[in-house]
């Protein structure tokens, strides 16, 4: 009996000592694994306000003949020096959707209006391309390199159209 209390004995010691060991080894190992992935987190974070800026810029709303009349009417001055009336009838072809507009201008009585419809009783009439048109709306070219641009016609009264032009 004396020997099995002996190894009995012996049994509780040596178990003690492993498992302190390994307890130790647990406890330093668990915090230094929880520094690695709490460092990790806010590395993820830091990175995460850089997908706001990849966002798609909104679309632009596609220019219209309605968008042009509007701008060309703020080019133009309310009212002008003759008195004579002057009307232009407008055809802007090749928009960004293939289509085709018109629009016209008119000078009566000292003052000027721009309307995106067609205008029977013309002085003249011109023919100009989406690209040219949106260019001078948006002060990129000039009447004079219209005239010059293969992609511009016009035809009927040259010096009620110069006049008009005159006020550009």
């Amino acid at each position: 009996m004396a020997e099995t209390k002996k190894t009995a004995a012996k049994a509780p010691a040596a178990a003690k000592k492993t498992a302190v060991k390994p307890v130790a080894k647990k406890t330093t190992a668990k915090p230094a694994a929880k520094k690695t992935a709490a460092a990790k987190k806010p590395a993820a974070k830091k990175a995460a306000p850089a997908k706001p800026a990849a966002k798609k810029a909104p679309k632009k709303p596609a220019v219209t003949i309605e968008t042009i009349c509007g701008k060309v009417e703020k080019m133009l001055p309310k009212t002008v020096s003759f008195k004579e009336k002057i009307a232009v009838d407008i055809e802007v072809w090749g928009f960004e959707d293939g289509s085709n507009a018109k629009m016209y201008i008119e000078a009566n009585d000292g003052k000027v209006t721009v309307s995106p419809h067609t205008y029977e009783a013309k002085d003249f009439r011109v023919a100009v391309s989406f690209a040219n048109a949106k260019a001078f709306v948006d002060g990129k070219v000039t009447i004079k390199d219209l005239l010059a641009s293969p992609d511009f016609y016009a035809e009927g009264n040259i010096v009620a159209a110069l006049k008009l032009a005159s006020i550009f």
